[in-house]
């Protein structure tokens, strides 16, 4: 934040030195009136240096204080232009992973854990091809299971629509990569004005879905793109929505489908029984879980705050030491991400991260077949 204050000094702009006036101090003595003004001059320049000191004092703190506040949050003044996005969409004719598989809603545990064998989502092998199905929602009840069942059914049930989300962003890394391909290797900055100049081979669709991965990854670098539009382990996935969620049973979860804590301002959302005097925030509220799971990964891909994960991402695909880059996601930062791993650790998260989704969707298909692409898997650093 830079300020820049308006300092006013009053006072003679020229002193008369052959007519001077004199008074009597306290004890006698004389007093220029030049001295006296050059007094006052003095007196209001040290204390305008006082007051912009306590200025960029402020300014500091309020600067501390935000950077430290946790950062879940889907403002809609962070969000993109969903007017432009939606129009460029359609220009592409581009297609989610997502859209094409009809999701699920499930009313009571029953009928989930009856769905969830009935989809061989319920004894889940370590080299299993995971079903790409879709639960709309988890159901009212899910404290009535016990913990182990809970746990279970949370778990297969976000799997496969966490490795949907991730496929999404796997087809968008596959075309970004792609269609950089064709562009001068030595120009990071994408132009889409009237007078940018495209290589020829360029086609319409590509610039059009250059164009919407910018407005939605917020970043007109291509270097930026290729760090931003990435995968993340499904482990850290499930972990941090067990822990926002307490396990699928949270009241955000049951009413907003909200897995993961994020916030908003506006109209829309759930209002926190327990949010401050005069806070104005909310808990994001979605359609579906997909949609929750998409605006978690987009929110850790996007937002400064978790720049450090993405550089961690660079060198590990481990969710252990990715976990590190999530200081910020809670006021109880160091606490916070040893809770994450040790929800990994202790439920052996990490084998469900070289699980991919088999290419049959079943009945639960739409008109057109699932385009499923492979992308790296995500397997500890140690291995």
């Amino acid at each position: 934040m830079k300020t820049t204050p308006n300092l006013h000094f009053i006072g003679s702009s020229e002193i008369q030195t052959d007519s001077v006036k004199h008074t009597s101090n306290t004890d006698g003595s004389a007093i220029s009136t030049s001295q006296k003004v050059t007094d006052t001059l003095l007196a209001k320049t040290i204390l305008s240096g006082c007051a912009l000191c306590s200025l960029l004092a402020f300014c500091l703190a309020l600067y501390f204080l935000i950077s430290h506040l946790p950062v879940k949050v889907t403002d809609f003044g962070d969000r993109v232009d969903v007017t432009a996005e939606d129009r460029i969409l359609k220009q592409n004719n581009h297609m989610a992973l997502g859209e094409l598989i009809s999701a699920i809603k499930v009313d009571t545990t029953e009928e989930l854990l009856e769905r969830l064998r009935s989809k061989n989502l319920w004894d889940i092998d370590d080299n299993a091809l995971i079903p790409p199905v879709l639960f709309a929602n988890l159901p009212q009840d899910m404290d009535s299971l016990d913990v182990v069942t809970k746990k279970k059914a949370f778990i297969n049930t976000l799997l496969p629509i966490s490795l949907v989300a991730l496929n999404e962003i796997a087809q968008e890394k596959k075309s970004l990569e792609a269609a950089l391909q064709k562009l001068n290797r030595h120009e990071d900055t994408l132009f889409f004005g009237e007078d940018a100049i495209w290589p020829h081979n360029v086609s319409e669709k590509e610039k059009n879905f250059l164009q919407h991965l910018t407005l939605k990854y917020r970043t007109n670098s291509k270097e930026k793109l290729l760090k931003r539009v990435n995968v993340l382990p499904v482990s850290l996935i499930l972990a941090q929505g067990a822990l926002e969620s307490s396990w699928g049973s949270s009241r955000f979860a049951m009413e907003g489908n909200n897995l993961f804590g994020i916030w908003t301002w506006g109209d829309e959302g759930l209002d926190p029984l327990d949010r401050d005097e005069g806070a104005l925030h909310k808990v994001a509220s979605y359609d579906n879980l997909l949609d929750s799971v998409r605006a978690y990964l987009l929110m850790i891909n996007r937002l400064p705050a978790y720049s450090s994960l993405r550089e961690l991402r660079d060198h590990s695909a481990s969710s252990l030491d990715l976990a590190e880059g999530l200081l910020f996601y809670s006021e109880r930062r160091n606490s916070y991400i040893d809770d994450v791993r040790q929800i990994i650790a202790s439920n052996e998260l990490q084998r469900f991260d070289s699980m991919t989704l088999a290419k049959n969707t079943s009945s639960q298909s739409r008109k057109k077949p699932a385009n499923l692409v492979s992308y790296p898997l995500q397997r500890n650093a140690n291995t």
